[in-house]
């Protein structure tokens, strides 16, 4: 990462949070969704934002990529996965904001502590 960038990126790990890792700045955990199917991306983003809501961690960026991959270059996890996160699942695990980020290729997700 640049110099000067206060926010550190790393996955979500319990095990390293229990041990107190301390660093610079506020983490931003990821949850990279990239190869998944729209239903094993649904399933992926309930297991991590169920955990991250009881670590008590918000932010969260959900890669999604742009789509440009996909079949015509139009993306289908971004659209389903923000309707996922703006819809009932979301509200369950508590969602509490969605924002796209990284020129479209990742949502920022705020989750209620």
């Amino acid at each position: 990462m640049a110099s000067g960038n206060r926010n550190r990126r790393r996955r979500f790990d319990p095990d390293l949070d229990r041990r107190g890792d301390r660093g610079e700045g506020p983490e931003i955990y990821e949850v990279d969704l990239h190869g998944c199917t729209v239903q094993q991306a649904e399933r992926r983003l309930l297991e991590e934002l169920t955990r991250c809501r009881a670590a008590r961690r918000s932010p969260v960026h959900v890669i999604t990529g742009r789509g440009f991959g996909s079949k015509g270059g139009n993306g289908v996890l971004k659209p389903a996965m923000t309707r996922w996160l703006q819809g009932p699942q979301g509200q369950r695990v508590g969602v509490a904001g969605v924002r796209e980020v990284n020129d479209g290729g990742a949502l920022e997700v705020k989750i209620e502590r």
